[in-house]
């Protein structure tokens, strides 16, 4: 890692880096790429109608609706995996917000579902995983949602995977 003090880093690489060095220390690969303000926008846009089509006619056509997607000019495709995982890390704040704004009391399945809808037009793989829990107390089973991105959960507890099984994965098939 460069040193906090060099001087061949621009401001914003800087400020970038010592945040990232804080969350993944120094074997994180290198910084992650910026996103530009027309892909958050473009992102923005494409989560809030997501939501609304969620809402209006349900998961049958929202999740047709995150197959068929397709990513953004200028998206972030081919990156490495842990480059790519800590960008949708720092995404998920802005796609949140989002969700807050358009659907203040989304539920697991919307805000996953928006997330990975935020990621994949920014060219971001990223799938919605449903799921029923492995034990449950009584008769009633409890089912949740979540992302991931190459494995990695975004928006939950990573032990969520061990105590769920997945019954449903779904992605934008351009990205996969």
């Amino acid at each position: 890692m460069t040193s906090w003090a060099s001087g061949n880093r621009t401001a914003a690489d800087r400020a970038t880096a010592d945040w990232a060095f804080l969350l993944w220390g120094e074997d994180a690969a290198g910084p992650v790429p910026r996103t530009p303000p027309s892909a958050h926008l473009t992102a923005a846009v494409h989560t809030a109608r997501a939501l609304r089509v969620l809402r209006r006619h349900g998961w049958g056509v929202a999740q047709s609706r995150l197959r068929d997607l397709r990513p953004a000019t200028g998206a972030h495709l081919g990156l490495p995996e842990a480059t790519a995982v800590r960008l949708a890390r720092r995404e998920l704040a802005r796609c949140q917000l989002v969700v807050r704004l358009t659907e203040p009391n989304a539920l697991c399945l919307a805000r996953s579902f928006a997330l990975a809808v935020h990621l994949s037009v920014l060219g971001l793989p990223a799938e919605t995983i449903i799921a029923r829990q492995r034990s449950s107390i009584g008769a009633r089973f409890a089912f949740h949602s979540w992302t991931e991105l190459h494995g990695e959960v975004l928006n939950d507890v990573p032990v969520v995977q061990s105590g769920h099984t997945v019954l449903q994965r779904v992605g934008c098939t351009a990205l996969h």
